[in-house]
């Protein structure tokens, strides 16, 4: 069982990407009495449309997690037009924190996956509460960052998007690294078919886009549904897919207790293996700023957080 806390915008739109997909059963979780029963029966209808046989599942009661081999976290704000993701953190930190009370009380052996932002600090708030191994609690950041700088360099060059394979790192935020030399087409280095200037300008799109679809419709929902999507697929079919996702650090990259976006393998048991890419020094110096913001957002937190050994 599936199980998705938050059914909200995303919460809900997870939920009909991964029962369209026929994954495995779902139980929706919200706050807001009779909500999240109603999204099920919802969903459940639109299953029985396509002839998909699913269980699907609304409560309010966090012990209907019970058994879940998958927990996905939406819950907390969304960003308004305006706000950074850093923006939302002590707004959706004690929100975080009592959820991953509940996940770790009644479904201690489950993967999480985290979708709520600001995501890297959410994902660490995860770690340290539910006291899980780092494998089975990371964020589907990357995914989504990598999906735009993707469509931004399929239509910049004319191809498929396809043939691009995009890689990002860093803080899922204004700090984001996109890494030409490691962004492929059609196995070509990005480095190798645009210069500097273009690169940067592809940057700057990308760091900026869900701001301004925010600002058109309220709220970023069909592109994190998906990316959280291909993230689940890599788990419950083990694909040992290399994808990105905001991971726990524990030396890799020079970093120690921090979460950020890095290239990973996925399989069932969650992140398998975090890859480490070799980085000039000006990419040292960039990833150096998304470390160095995240500490100190950390740091700001409005909530205490349990130790780890």
């Amino acid at each position: 069982m599936i199980s998705i806390i938050g059914s909200g915008k995303i919460g809900s739109n997870v939920a009909v990407h991964l029962a369209l997909k026929g994954f495995d059963d779902l139980t929706l979780i919200d706050v807001i009495q009779g909500f999240p029963q109603g999204e099920a029966m919802d969903i459940q209808h639109m299953l029985s449309a396509y002839g998909i046989d699913l269980e699907v599942r609304g409560s309010n009661d966090y012990k209907d997690i019970e058994g879940s081999s998958l927990v996905i976290v939406a819950a907390g704000f969304g960003r308004k037009p305006g706000q950074t993701r850093l923006d939302l953190m002590n707004s959706n930190a004690g929100i975080i924190k009592e959820v991953c009370e509940q996940v770790k009380k009644h479904a201690p052996d489950s993967i999480l996956l985290m979708v709520t932002n600001p995501l890297d600090v959410m994902t660490y708030i995860a770690y340290r509460v539910t006291g899980f191994p780092r494998e089975r609690v990371f964020g589907m950041s990357g995914t989504l960052d990598g999906s735009r700088l993707r469509h931004f360099v399929a239509k910049e060059l004319g191809v498929s998007v396809s043939s691009v394979t995009p890689m990002i790192i860093g803080e899922h935020g204004e700090n984001m690294l996109p890494l030409a030399s490691y962004t492929t087409v059609g196995g070509i280095p990005l480095s190798k078919l645009v210069d500097k200037a273009k690169f940067q300008e592809l940057v700057t799109k990308t760091r900026g886009v869900a701001a301004e679809v925010i600002a058109k419709k309220g709220a970023t929902i069909h592109g994190p549904a998906a990316a959280v999507t291909v993230l689940v697929d890599a788990i419950l079919n083990d694909r040992k897919a290399l994808l990105n996702a905001s991971a726990l650090l524990n030396g890799e990259y020079g970093y120690r207790d921090i979460v950020m976006d890095v290239p990973v393998i996925i399989g069932k048991k969650g992140v398998e293996k975090i890859v480490e890419l070799e980085l000039t020094q000006e990419e040292k110096a960039e990833l150096q700023k998304s470390y160095d913001t995240l500490r100190d957002a950390i740091s700001k937190l409005n909530i205490e957080l349990p130790k780890r050994g």
